[in-house]
Parts: C-alpha cells; structure tokens; sequence
C-alpha cells in the first residue's frame, strides 16, 4: 500500500469514526442507542431516574423501548418527529395520561405496548393516525370499558389485547371495524356478559380469550360469523349451560377450553362437527373443575368422551359431582349402568 492508499484509508477510518461518535453523541442519557443501516434502536431502562420521555431521541428512530420508568404522562410532542417509528414499547411504567396528539407523528407505527401501567381510559382520537397498527398491547391496566372510537381507524390491527383489566361490559359494537383482528385477547377482566354481535365483524379471527371472567352464559349465534376460530378459552368463568349448536360453524376449532365453570352438562351433539378438535397438539378440549351431574343426560358426552378421551386435557379432573354414587369419579371410567340409563 503505497503513501496515498494510506492516507486514504485513515481517513476514511477517521470518518466512520467521526460518524459513529457522532451518533452516539445524541443518544438521550440513560439510553442505550444502536445505529446500523436503516435501523436504529433506542433501549431506556431505568427505575428511579426517568420520570420522563427522554428528549434528543435520534429522528431516525425505528424501535424504542423506553420501560420500568416513573413517567406518568404522555405529551404531545414527546415523540414528535418520529415519522420512521415503527415499535413503541412502553411497558411497565406509571403512566395514567397520554395526550390526545402524543402518536399524530407515528405513522408507521406497527406495535405499541402499554403493557402494566395505569391508564383508565385514553383520549378517543388517540389512535386515529395509527393506521399501519398491527399489534396493540393494553393489557396490565385500569380500563373499566371499551370506547369503539379508540379502534375507529384500526383496520390493519392483527392482534388485540386487553387482557387483565377491569372491565365489567363492552359495547357491543367495541370491534366491528377491526377486519383483520386475529387475535382478542379479553381474560382476567370482569366481564358478566359477552354482546352476542360482538363479533360479528371480525371474519379473520383465529384466536378468541374470554378465561377468567364473570361469564354467566354465552348467548346462541356468538360464534357464527367468526369461522376461522381455531382457539376458543373460555375457562375459569361461571358459564352454566352451553346453548345447543354454539359451535356448529365452527369447523376450524382445534381447542376449547371450558375448564372451571359451572357446566352441570352439555347438549348432545356439541361436538359432533368439531373435527378438527386437537388436531394440532393432540389434547384439544378441557372439560375440567366442572360440577357434572352423571346421570342419563350427560349420556352424549360421556360416550364422546370414551371414543375422544386422548383429545381431553385433564381428563383425570373431568369428574361427577352428583350423584353421590358417582361423586369424585372420572366420566370416562363410568360405566352405563352409572349413569342409570
């Protein structure tokens, strides 16, 4: 390598040195920046020293995990500028604010998690710049119901979670414009209804999570314009009876759980068009932890269950309540004279 090669080269070195400097120069304090082609990634993580969006985030920013912080409130332009934002994760902080302006910047915005905070409702035209929104994390918060309008321009919106809430009711148009949702996630909430229509809309739904509610019931046609459902959870609610053909349109369903209700028995025929019933993993139904009455009535489930009992998860909880005869015993080891047909 002769002279000017050299010189050529250190320069060049100096250069991309300068412009690395450079770029971690303006990374906020307390953050973590990592700059490489078209990405640039912005990690804050701190449990005392950030009480609030950190200012001089790089404008090329694409990720930001800005988690475990004091911040409280959302402004307006505390991600302004950010038009090349693709993934806000804002998980586990204090927030109970965001401005109504605070993601009018963000329209490339794909996923957004406000995972575990505090928030209790939000400004109803929050997300009506979000149009490229694919997957929205509420989850871990304080929302006591629904207001469709937050989902009013979601039509791209993929997976939904609202999971451990407060909610008591939904109204029932909550969704009807989330075309492509394939995943709703609703468990561990307060739910004592579900709105039979409420899924009307959502023709892409592949996975629905009702568990661990206050469910008294699911009202007939809840399921017939969702056809594409493969996971239905229902466990852990107070469900008493199952209406005859609740699953009949249902002929992708390859799990359902209906584990820790107040299911006494079931219609005959429930199952009967669910062919695809643990198809994929094998187990594909709980039946689990309910209070079932062994006599002539539980007859069609008793024999599916003797044809499909390697289908069954916890077959050894899927027990009879009453009669006393019967009292603790598992229905697939019962015997027809048990049943007192």
């Amino acid at each position: 390598m002769d002279q000017m090669d050299a010189m050529k080269t250190t320069a060049a070195l100096f250069l991309s040195y300068f412009c690395f400097s450079s770029s971690v120069a303006v990374c906020p304090s307390h953050c973590i920046c990592y700059f490489s082609n078209n990405i640039t990634s912005v990690t804050c993580v701190s449990l005392e020293s950030i009480h609030k969006v950190p200012e001089n985030i790089p404008s090329s920013a694409t990720s930001i995990s800005l988690e475990f912080t004091n911040i409280t409130t959302l402004k307006e332009k505390d991600f302004a500028g950010l038009f090349q934002l693709q993934e806000l994760h804002l998980s586990s902080n204090k927030l109970t604010n965001i401005s109504s302006g605070a993601l009018k910047d963000l329209h490339q915005l794909t996923v957004l998690d406000l995972t575990n905070n505090l928030l209790n409702t939000f400004p109803p035209d929050l997300f009506s710049t979000s149009l490229n929104l694919t997957t929205l994390s509420l989850e871990g918060n304080k929302l006591q119901t629904v207001n469709p309008l937050w989902f009013h321009h979601l039509h791209r919106l993929e997976s939904l979670s609202l999971s451990n809430n407060m909610l008591k009711s939904l109204p029932p148009n909550s969704f009807q414009n989330l075309t492509n949702l394939i995943a709703l996630d609703l468990s561990s909430n307060k739910l004592e209804n579900f709105p039979a229509t409420s899924l009307n809309k959502l023709s892409k739904l592949e996975r629905l999570n009702l568990g661990n509610n206050q469910l008294h019931s699911i009202l007939p046609g809840t399921f017939d314009h969702v056809l594409n459902l493969e996971y239905l959870f229902l466990g852990s609610n107070k469900i008493r009876a199952i209406p005859v053909g609740l699953f009949n349109k249902l002929l992708k369903l390859d799990t359902i759980d209906l584990s820790e209700n107040k299911l006494e028995s079931l219609p005959s025929g429930i199952f009967d068009k669910l062919l695809n019933i643990g198809m994929k993993w094998q187990q594909g139904l709980d039946l689990s932890l309910n209070p079932w009455v062994c006599n002539c009535d539980l007859t069609y489930l008793w024999r599916w269950i003797k044809i499909n009992s390697e289908k069954l998860y916890a077959i050894g909880s899927t027990v009879c309540a009453k009669p006393e005869t019967v009292s603790g015993k598992q229905v697939n080891t019962l015997s027809e004279v048990e049943l007192m047909c």
